[in-house]
Formats: C-alpha cells, structure tokens, sequence
C-alpha cells in the first residue's frame, strides 16, 4: 500500500488556489474583459454614489483624480511639447461582449498605442450613452473608449466624443450583431480598427482613473477633439441597449487639462 504524503497535497491545493485567486483579482481590477465579482451599477442601491462604500476595494473611487471630467475649453492649458500621440492601430478578429455594463470589442493582440513615449497595448474599446466627458458642460450622445496598457500596470485611455449627424459606418456594419443581453459575438470577420478613429492631430489630455469600479488612479486619458456623427436612430438603438450607462462629472480638484 503507498502512503500519502498529505502535507504535499495539502500544499499543492494551496498554491493552486492562491493562483486562482491572483487570477481573478488580475481581471477584476482590469475589468478587460469581464465586469466585477462585487455588483456595481449605474442605479439603485450600487449607483456611482455608493461605489466607494459597497467594498474596500472600491475606496478608490472617492479619490482626488477621478473620471469622467468636465473639459472647459478656456481653462485648459496649450500643451508645448510635439505631437506625441501614434496610433499603431490596424486589425483584430471581431470579439464583441456584453458584459452587462456596456458593448465591448475585445481586440487582438499586435495593436498599440505611443504616447509621451511609452508604448500601451490596446486590449479593448467600448461605448457609453450618454457620454461620460462633458465639454463646456455638455454631453455629446456618445462615447467610445479605447483602452490601451503599459507594461507597468499604467493605462492610456484613447476617447472619441461622438455626436448626432450622418450615420456611422463602422455603427452600420456591426451594430446589429451587438448582443442584446450579456453574451458574446465571435466570428473570423476581421474588423478594421482604424474605421472608428477621427483624426487625432488635437485632443485634450489629463490625468485620471477608470470610470467604473475600482476607479484605479492610473489612467492618462486622451480626449481627441474631432467629433464623428452617428444618425440620431443608431443612437437610440445603442441607448436602449446600454441605457444610461455613464458615470457623473468628477472634481477636477488641482490637476490640469491640456491641449494639442
């Protein structure tokens, strides 16, 4: 008969464990593809107003260098440096998720973004109605995040505010394969990344957080001044599938906007 070592065993399932639970702590701080363990929402009882009481790991979200903001054109600081934003953007297999909160294209690796000379990866770009930036206090009726990460753990957030016009393009060809409830929408399609991009010669800038929890203070966010246009009914279809699933205006408190 062979013993049992149970003090390997016992080990063994510890360390397992410990990984499963680092794992997961990875994706819900990151919330990259999936949202968090702890329910968080944009109404009731878990709304923006609570995230920072429904657990310590949400304290972040009271900090001092929160997102979205409200950019005041006069106020904001012409920056004096170059141009130093580069999309490498290109192509990814079509991922789009709903997780609950918002629709999300999950996006293949090989794409990135430099900027200040640190170069992010993009993992991800989803959409907020209304938009969570204002501008002179206005919202625009759509916004798009593109969510890029530095190998330090830092993030460079790319925003496109959109407003109501012609219709979109990039909205035309994948708006009706958007799930309407939470699920996921594979297939061999290869998106073209840089159909939803405007021109990114100008755009504001400023230090922030993630606009859902935990609100990690690690975000430079970049706001690019161009706007696109989505017709008015791309709009609504998008708003009653996502609702009103924006954060409220944060305090800009000491930190500065500036402007390429």
């Amino acid at each position: 008969m062979k013993l049992i070592n149970f003090s390997i065993i016992a080990a063994t399932t510890a360390f397992l464990f410990s990984c499963k639970t680092h794992q997961n702590i990875e994706v819900k701080h990151h919330n990259e593809k999936t949202h968090s363990v702890v329910h968080w929402d944009y109404t009731g009882a878990n709304d923006p107003t609570h995230w920072s009481n429904i657990t310590d790991e949400y304290l972040t979200c009271a900090g001092n260098s929160q997102s979205p903001i409200n950019i005041e054109k006069e106020l904001s600081k012409k920056h004096t440096g170059h141009n130093n934003l580069q999309l490498n953007y290109a192509k990814s297999l079509l991922d789009i998720l709903n997780n609950g909160h918002t629709e999300e294209f999950v996006i293949s690796k090989g794409n990135s973004l430099v900027f200040n000379n640190k170069t992010y990866q993009l993992k991800q770009f989803h959409m907020h109605t209304l938009s969570e930036h204002t501008v002179n206090g206005d919202h625009f009726p759509l916004e798009i995040h593109f969510v890029n990460k530095a190998e330090d753990g830092t993030y460079a957030v790319l925003s496109i505010l959109l407003k109501e016009g012609k219709k979109s393009l990039f909205l035309d060809k994948y708006l009706a394969k958007f799930p309407k409830t939470e699920g996921e929408y594979k297939s061999d399609e290869i998106l073209d990344i840089n159909s939803v991009i405007p021109n990114t010669e100008h755009y504001y800038h400023y230090k922030g957080s993630f606009t859902t929890p935990p609100c990690t203070e690690v975000v430079d966010w970049i706001i690019l001044q161009d706007n696109p246009t989505a017709s008015k009914k791309q709009l609504t279809i998008l708003h009653d599938l996502m609702h009103d699933n924006y954060r409220p205006i944060q305090k800009l408190n000491d930190r500065v906007i500036s402007f390429q």
